[in-house]
């Protein structure tokens, strides 16, 4: 994991860096200047030395004279501790005086070699030449003593730098506080010191904008709950209100259900005492006369024959009579729900036509098909009268009438011929089934 540096931390960091490289620079261009500086004085001294010394040179080797030249040389050597070598030629290479200082090869830095032609003062020819090595002594003197003055500039430089960090870290011990105090501040806990501190420095001044800004904000946050209490009083207020006129609406709601459903129930009720015979269940004479209709127009639309069956208990006075109108209610029950069983179709139709006559209207059924389920009829009478449990015997006379539809709004005269049946039935001895088709 990186560390991250404080800031006073890196401002010290720039502020070291700065010096030195300021420094370095400063001492590097100095140091450059110096040694030019030094080095250029070394070969002017060295030049001058030689223009001193060439006119004496240049006068004797024109009159021959090499002795007094030596001795003058040799002076110029001995009072000049500066020059290693020194060597004169004329101009065919012939040396008049050479010198070789015994220092001549042991410097640490290389010395100062000049070659200067020597002329004739008249004709201004060349007559000869001087070849002087010029010691460097004095220039690594100078480059040695700035080096160490540099060395000394260095020292107190680090020492003001580091004096400087101690005063800047200190200046910036009050700002880390602050720092440290606003990271654990909290505005519920109230947990900054608010006391104002007394200066001029720009470290106070931030500190009191900030006490003052945090002041602001503790009385911002105080109105803030004082305002959220409130808010939080009137919802809860406003949400009991809505809760109440929730349920009072639930309530309301219940009971309209109940209504309703109380509503369709006698609905249904009155819709099925309006359509079914209340003691057998079956359909009651006003569904039968409407259903009656209703299939004669889809006979005569669709070219399908439809039939009829009429049929009653036989001798149904008597058995109220003997056994009670109760007992013939419990038998007008049971012949209703062999009838019901004797079809299986939905359009089919079975209905209580009054006392103890029932009616099937059958459409698309041709005769034999009525007939068909009017010996089922007759088969299941049988089949309870067999029942040793069975106290009152039942039978029945049917009558049948069947026809293909040929005019409209005829379906009466297939209920006359049917009710013909039946009569016949009865007169022929009762528990019989006639049919009677209507051409």
């Amino acid at each position: 994991m990186s560390r991250s540096f404080s800031l006073s931390t890196k401002i010290i960091v720039a502020v070291i860096l700065f010096f030195l490289a300021a420094l370095g620079t400063i001492t590097y261009f100095n140091y450059t200047s110096m040694q030019s500086f030094a080095k250029n004085s070394e070969r002017e001294k060295s030049e001058q030395l030689i223009n001193s010394i060439e006119p004496v040179i240049s006068i004797n080797m024109f009159l021959g004279m090499d002795d007094p030249m030596r001795e003058y040389l040799e002076k110029i050597t001995e009072t000049t501790p500066m020059i290693l070598k020194l060597t004169v030629r004329d101009s065919g290479g012939k040396a008049h005086y050479s010198y070789t200082s015994p220092r001549y090869g042991t410097q640490s830095i290389s010395p100062i070699e000049i070659r200067h032609t020597i002329r004739d003062k008249i004709l201004k020819k060349p007559i000869g030449e001087i070849e002087m090595v010029y010691s460097n002594a004095k220039y690594s003197e100078i480059l040695n003593e700035y080096k160490h003055f540099s060395f000394q500039l260095l020292l107190a430089a680090l020492a003001l730098v580091l004096l400087l960090a101690i005063m800047l870290k200190k200046a910036l011990t009050p700002l880390r506080k602050l720092a440290k105090e606003l990271k654990s501040y909290e505005p519920s806990k109230s947990n900054f010191p608010k006391e104002r501190i007394e200066g001029d420095g720009e470290i106070n001044i931030i500190q009191n904008a900030v006490i003052e800004m945090i002041k602001k904000i503790e009385s911002y946050t105080d109105a803030m709950f004082k305002l959220n209490l409130e808010l939080e009083m009137k919802v809860r207020e406003r949400t009991k209100t809505i809760e109440q006129k929730n349920e009072q609406l639930k309530r309301e709601i219940e009971e309209r259900r109940r209504a309703e459903e109380a509503l369709k129930y006698a609905n249904r009720m009155l819709e099925k005492l309006s359509t079914t015979d209340s003691l057998t269940g079956l359909y009651n004479r006003r569904v039968f006369e409407q259903s009656l209709k209703k299939y004669w127009k889809t006979a005569l639309r669709e070219k399908q024959p439809i039939s009829m069956i009429l049929c009653d208990i036989d001798h149904f006075k008597k058995i109220n009579d003997t056994y009670g109108h109760q007992a013939g209610d419990r038998c007008l029950k049971e012949f209703a729900q062999i009838l019901r069983q004797c079809i299986s179709r939905p359009m089919d139709i079975v209905a209580r036509y009054g006392g103890e006559e029932f009616v099937f209207i059958l459409p698309d059924t041709p005769l034999q098909g009525a007939v068909t389920i009017a010996n089922e009829i007759q088969a299941r009478l049988r089949e309870r009268n067999e029942d040793y449990r069975t106290k009152i015997k039942m039978t029945t006379s049917i009558g049948i009438s069947s026809t293909l539809p040929i005019e409209i709004d005829k379906g009466h005269i297939l209920m006359r011929e049917a009710d013909k049946a039946l009569y016949e039935a009865k007169e022929r001895g009762r528990n019989r089934i006639v049919v009677n088709p209507l051409e």
